[in-house]
């Protein structure tokens, strides 16, 4: 595809990059909006910006280190710090993200659930719109196939497999991700409970990140003998499940 958007002599404008910070302004600004309907100060959501990208740009890079190669990291501490060399994972940005949103609730003394709802249309669209970096990027390219839509990397500077058919997971995704925003979207007045939002937007995203792993092709990282993006898919399934289950009895009660 296009890994590379500009290249001037040595230098390269990445579009993962490019790509992957227009998704996190786009999901910036859906959540200002969300904000402003539900009432709360859209200058919240606009102050931990911040807050989320460095919890997950940290979840994302200890999640590669834990479960890559944590043997290798041991030995060279120092590589932890080398985000130029590669290797992040977006499971790891979700939960550094909702460590960082835990925190700033306690700090501005907010109800976490709503502020949680009040971002969670904005992540699920924002997510939908990110992964379109890693089809351009062929970062997590699908197994070869031959169906008739699959697709081909010819650009040695992706890091798909070169000149062989492939799933087109990377829009698997993206159409997932997508049904998940527009379930959260569309879902959201109905809710009469605070956080329930929150836990439909996780409930589907880890429906899909469980679905999407069947067809991916690239080196996965495993947990326990199991692909970790589909281990924390069905514990995100769970933790949504028992989160509905204890709201809706505090409710009730």
């Amino acid at each position: 595809m296009y890994p590379v958007l500009v290249k001037l002599g040595t230098f390269e404008l990445r579009t993962y990059g490019i790509i992957v910070a227009l998704s996190f302004v786009l999901g910036l600004w859906l959540a200002t909006r969300e904000a402003k309907r539900k009432g709360l100060d859209p200058a919240l959501v606009q102050d931990f910006a911040l807050y989320a990208l460095l919890g997950g740009i940290i979840g994302a890079r200890l999640y590669y280190v834990v479960f890559s190669n944590p043997s290798y990291f041991l030995q060279k501490p120092w590589e932890i710090l080398a985000l130029w060399h590669g290797g992040i994972g977006i499971i790891g940005a979700l939960v550094g993200g909702l460590l960082a949103a835990l925190w700033y609730c306690r700090r501005k003394k907010l109800s976490f659930w709503r502020f949680a709802d009040t971002l969670a249309p904005g992540v699920a669209l924002g997510q939908a719109a990110g992964v379109f970096a890693c089809l351009l990027n062929g970062d997590s390219y699908g197994k070869a196939t031959d169906l008739a839509w699959a697709i081909t990397y010819t650009d040695a500077r992706a890091m798909a497999p070169l000149n062989v058919p492939l799933h087109p997971v990377e829009i698997y995704e993206m159409a997932t991700y997508f049904l998940v925003f527009l379930l959260v979207w569309q879902t959201r007045k109905n809710y009469r409970t605070d956080g329930f939002a929150f836990l439909t937007y996780l409930a589907g995203y880890g429906a899909a990140r469980l679905a999407v792993e069947f067809f991916r092709g690239n080196p996965a990282i495993f947990a326990w003998g199991i692909p970790a993006a589909q281990v924390f898919g069905v514990a995100l399934i769970l933790v949504s499940i028992a989160g509905f289950h204890l709201l809706g009895r505090g409710r009730a009660a």
